[in-house]
């Protein structure tokens, strides 16, 4: 008998924490009913709603110079980022046999070489934004300190392009 009342004890113990610890509520009354969603007509161009969003919320002004009112309307853009579709760059493989060591070591090559000259036309581009970057620090008077620094990082894709292009040079 004592074993029967410690285990419904046990069992409404139980009970009661789980409604405790998931936040369900004891009385079945205290749900309301949650109004279904309305149908969307299929003419009606989903990207479109979400890329301007009017709210009449009340918007206390951050800054000074913003002209809106406590009753105006606010127009919130959101851009909406979709990627293009396109075919994707098929990586290379090696083909051959693995056991033709001298076939796999051309490949190897092959790749080193295609890596080096990637990196040289890149290095290529991102030097010229640099300086773009860098002119446009001078006319700003940014302080010679990041300037200098700038150069340095500029001399340095610069010379590791340079000695990737005699490697090249010599493999050839």
């Amino acid at each position: 008998m004592k074993l029967k009342l410690l285990f419904a004890s046990i069992v409404i113990a139980l009970i009661i924490a789980l409604s405790w610890f998931s936040n369900l509520p004891m009385s079945p009354n205290t749900y309301t009913k949650i109004n279904a969603s309305k149908t969307v007509h299929s003419s009606v161009k989903p990207a479109a709603k979400i890329q301007t969003i009017e709210t009449k919320t009340p918007v206390s002004p951050v800054n000074s110079r913003l002209k809106t009112t406590l009753s105006s309307p606010v127009k919130t853009h959101v851009k909406v980022d979709i990627p293009p579709i396109s075919l994707t760059k098929i990586e290379t493989r090696f083909t051959g046999d693995l056991d033709d060591h001298d076939a796999y070591l051309a490949y190897e090559n092959e790749q080193e070489i295609a890596l080096k000259t990637a990196y040289i036309q890149a290095a290529k581009d991102k030097v010229k934004l640099l300086n773009s970057w860098l002119v446009k620090g001078i006319e700003a008077e940014l302080e010679e300190s990041q300037l200098e620094f700038a150069r340095e990082k500029i001399k340095a894709l610069e010379q590791l392009s340079q000695t990737l292009e005699e490697e090249l040079k010599k493999a050839s």
